[in-house]
């Protein structure tokens, strides 16, 4: 069985939600034992109406409402690009994010038909009492329960193609590597061609081998920045695998809509005002 705290560090960073994280637990795969999804509770501030939230590590996510205000379960695909995700009235949640290549072995639903929309789960699938059932549970354990039991049923009714571990074992190496691979290299590891990964990974993950990798390496600088904002941005480019500084501003800003500079600056007047 795979160390699941492995998985904790390479979730997605997201500094701009108004919320918190609470109750995190990993799921794991009923058929392998290895990590399937992350869950974890999330309460949003008051006035919180969305998640302004950058392109992850393709972590697509179901978000169950836990206000028991008859919000329906919905389906956020991946990000290939910053944007407000709604919170559909809702602040308190439990979202379940599944890691690369494990939503569409669980539902068989292709991740690139699911790419930058949030809609109803019940679009995609029958859902039946779920959405209640978690809404109504009297403790995080209870609502893990039923939504893997919710998941195993789904499993035993889709048959998971081989396709999908690899894309599991592909983008978990990426990750590893902090996304500083080319395709020529996942061709020779894989023995495949660089048309068959493309298919695969955009059917499993929702988007393209390089834009999965761009995303993937886009998180690891923004995580080195949070986690040493003193760290000279010239290091961080060069770490992360960027040509020079002036690259790694240039894709940052796409990513954010901000420099990096101004995005540190940010961190220092927020742990000012935090510590004042």
């Amino acid at each position: 069985m795979e160390k699941t705290k492995d998985y904790m560090h390479i979730l997605s960073v997201q500094p701009f939600w108004k919320a918190k994280k609470i109750n995190q637990q990993i799921l794991l795969n009923p058929d392998t034992g290895s990590p399937l999804a992350v869950i974890y509770e999330l309460v949003s501030e008051k006035d919180a109406k969305s998640l302004h939230s950058v392109p992850g590590i393709g972590l697509l996510g179901l978000m169950f409402s836990l206000d028991q205000n008859d919000s329906p379960a919905m389906l956020c695909g991946l990000l290939n690009q910053t944007k407000d995700v709604p919170l559909f009235g809702s602040t308190h949640t439990l979202l379940c994010q599944f890691f690369p290549g494990q939503f569409t072995g669980t539902f068989g639903i292709p991740c690139q038909e699911v790419t930058d929309i949030e809609a109803p789960l019940e679009d995609f699938i029958h859902i039946g009492t779920i959405s209640d059932e978690i809404a109504s549970a009297e403790s995080f354990q209870q609502r893990i329960e039923i939504f893997s039991k919710f998941v195993k049923e789904w499993r035993n009714r889709t048959r998971s193609h081989a396709s999908n571990n690899l894309v599991a074992c592909l983008m978990k190496d990426a990750i590893k590597k902090h996304g500083i691979l080319k395709i020529s290299q996942l061709e020779k590891k894989t023995g495949y061609s660089a048309r068959y990964l493309q298919r695969i990974v955009l059917e499993s993950v929702g988007l393209a081998p390089k834009a999965a990798l761009n995303n993937i390496r886009f998180q690891n600088a923004l995580r080195m920045i949070l986690e040493s904002p003193t760290m000279p941005l010239a290091t961080v480019a060069q770490q992360c695998g960027y040509y020079d500084q002036s690259h790694f501003t240039k894709i940052f800003h796409e990513y954010t809509g901000m420099t990096p500079t101004t995005f540190v600056k940010q961190l220092h007047n927020t742990f000012w005002q935090e510590k004042s």
